[in-house]
């Protein structure tokens, strides 16, 4: 019933009767899930996330309640405990594994980005080349599962996701002036991402910095080629 009312658009209702279902079973794991959902529909994070540690703690491998929480407590700024939310979400349903994986990815990499933005470079590589791996392990996790509106949208943020870490990556170690380790990392972009330009330019930049000329002009011959 509650997921009915919540169809239609009837959100009091909708919450109303799952608190009565739980009234009845107070350890159904999928009405608290949904429940936190719709809790955080209407911007009550708390209880939302009170849910979803209800749901998790009566199926520890669900892995929707997981993936929510850590998603809310990111949205927050609470980065630590919203990475050990996605690595819970590791432990669950085949299906929710590349998901995990990817919110693990994205999460990475703010924390990198803000890492890196505090001087403290170091953390910042270590966390933006898990992010990459992560994204990695994803995609073809991805790719074997059954078309979705949802899978469709991690799939669409795996190239730009796993450019940036590469981008991120590689400008560190040419920052710390590390120039082979960066040509290394931006010649992996270009190798898996043949066709896109920023892939090339991140090469190009790094060659051209060492004073390998004559193939940073192939290169920015083949940019300029590019579409």
């Amino acid at each position: 019933l509650g997921m009915l009312l919540s169809e239609q658009g009837k959100n009091d209702e909708s919450i109303a009767a799952y608190k009565l279902g739980l009234v009845l079973n107070d350890e159904d794991a999928e009405l608290l899930y949904n429940l936190g959902i719709k809790l955080g529909e209407i911007g009550n994070a708390k209880e939302e996330m009170k849910m979803y540690a209800r749901a998790t703690k009566v199926e520890p491998k669900m892995g929707g309640p997981w993936l929510n929480w850590g998603t809310v407590l990111a949205q927050g700024g609470n980065f630590d405990d919203a990475e050990l939310m996605f690595e819970k979400a590791l432990q669950c349903e085949p299906d929710v594994v590349p998901k995990a994986m990817m919110n693990l990815s994205i999460l990475l990499k703010q924390k990198a980005e803000t890492m890196a933005q505090s001087g403290d470079l170091v953390s910042a590589k270590d966390a933006a080349i898990r992010a990459g791996e992560y994204v990695e392990s994803a995609h073809p996790l991805l790719k074997s599962m059954q078309q979705s509106s949802e899978v469709d949208q991690y799939l669409r943020q795996v190239k730009p996701l796993r450019l940036s870490c590469h981008r991120m990556v590689g400008s560190i170690y040419a920052g710390s002036g590390d120039m082979a380790a960066a040509e290394k990392e931006f010649r992996v972009a270009t190798s898996s991402y043949p066709n896109e330009k920023n892939a090339w330019n991140m090469l190009w930049k790094v060659l051209d910095i060492q004073g390998k000329k004559e193939e940073a002009q192939e290169i920015m011959a083949k940019i300029q080629s590019m579409k």
